[in-house]
């Protein structure tokens, strides 16, 4: 007969939480690596924000641009918007005060639109993430299709065409081919609208939801064809390094069939840098949305982000870029912990 024995643990050897003294069941790998990167990630956002609010400042005087398109207003006006603004105060002061309103979610009041920043951000942000969520979405599913076709044909005929388009694609300007497709489906064929996110006058069939998947046609196509080449190649170069593993020619000599290698074996090996990339340009979409938004006029964080630096509006200016880079920082995490959920060797540290 077997007796179980379990050692009693004293309070001395019991674990800690995170190092804190505090005694508890031992955290899980994933749970302290997500507490040390957001731990890490605080230093990162207050050098960013730190160095972009002195350059601004460093700049010019966002409302003397203001009150320069309104003649004859007097010097106590002037004064009086300035201290409204807080523009009368040290640099360093007018930091802490926009970090203390941002600790709260209070992001300021934008200069020359008079509008809370954080509800400008709302607006414009959801339709960025409209286009940039639907591109990033249809660029992985097709990348996937497409790097799965060239590996099974590779060194074909079929091959050198997917490699070639995806090249070819690749090196064409986004804002060129954005303009071609204005060109083409909007003033010749007068098939999709060159610009703006609805009708002004009436809606596609009555139907708004409609109205709008009709005007995200051309500028989704546009960046799908900036990502689809980035997608298909890095995957099909990944899956062509996996296919050449020991384990891959072991799956094929124990006599599983090409789809199955392919699927279950080629594809879920070599997608993590794909997942990488993934996330790096969801990180990043909000930096690379003006040349869209600017082309196709799409009222978004893009179009937000250019008017904000030409008018110096620095509130405007900080919410985007805290946007960007809590976005690009977390964007970071949850790839890293995508990596460990689709491949159990990567440990997270």
């Amino acid at each position: 007969m077997y007796i179980l024995h379990i050692p009693r643990i004293n309070e001395s050897e019991k674990p800690r939480f995170f190092g804190l003294g505090l005694p508890g069941a031992r955290m899980d790998p994933i749970i302290r690596y997500v507490i040390r990167r957001i731990l890490f990630m605080i230093p990162v956002f207050l050098g960013v924000t730190v160095l972009v609010f002195y350059m601004i400042s460093a700049i010019g005087d966002p409302v003397q641009i203001m009150l320069a398109q309104v003649p004859n207003i007097s010097q106590q006006q002037i004064e009086m918007v300035r201290n409204y603004f807080g523009m009368n105060l040290p640099v360093s002061t007018r930091y802490l005060t926009w970090l203390w309103g941002v600790m709260h979610l209070d992001f300021g009041v934008s200069i020359f639109k008079v509008q809370p920043v954080a509800s400008l951000l709302t607006i414009y942000g959801i339709q960025t993430l409209k286009l940039q969520f639907a591109s990033i979405a249809i660029s992985l599913v097709i990348s996937i299709f497409l790097a799965i076709a060239s590996t099974a044909y590779q060194y074909t005929k079929k091959d050198a065409v997917i490699m070639g388009s995806a090249l070819l694609s690749r090196s064409i300007p986004a804002f060129w081919l954005g303009l071609i497709l204005i060109l083409i489906f909007s003033y010749w064929l007068g098939i999709f609208p060159s610009h703006g996110a609805v009708s002004i006058e009436e809606n596609l069939y009555g139907n708004q939801i409609l109205d709008e998947l009709w005007h995200m046609v051309l500028p989704t196509l546009m960046l799908t064809s900036y990502n689809l080449p980035t997608f298909t190649l890095l995957l099909r170069s990944s899956m062509m390094d996996v296919s050449r593993e020991e384990f891959i020619l072991a799956s094929r000599a124990s006599g599983l069939t090409k789809r199955t290698v392919i699927y279950k074996h080629t594809l879920r090996n070599a997608i993590i840098p794909l997942v990488a990339y993934v996330m790096y340009t969801f990180g990043i979409m909000i930096a690379s949305s003006p040349v869209t938004e600017t082309v196709f006029t799409w009222p978004g964080v893009g179009v937000l982000f250019v008017q904000a630096i030409t008018n110096l509006d620095y509130p405007v200016i900080m919410g985007v870029i805290v946007l960007l880079v809590v976005t690009v920082l977390f964007a970071s995490l949850i790839g890293d912990i995508l990596y460990a959920i689709i491949d159990p060797r990567i440990k997270l540290q």
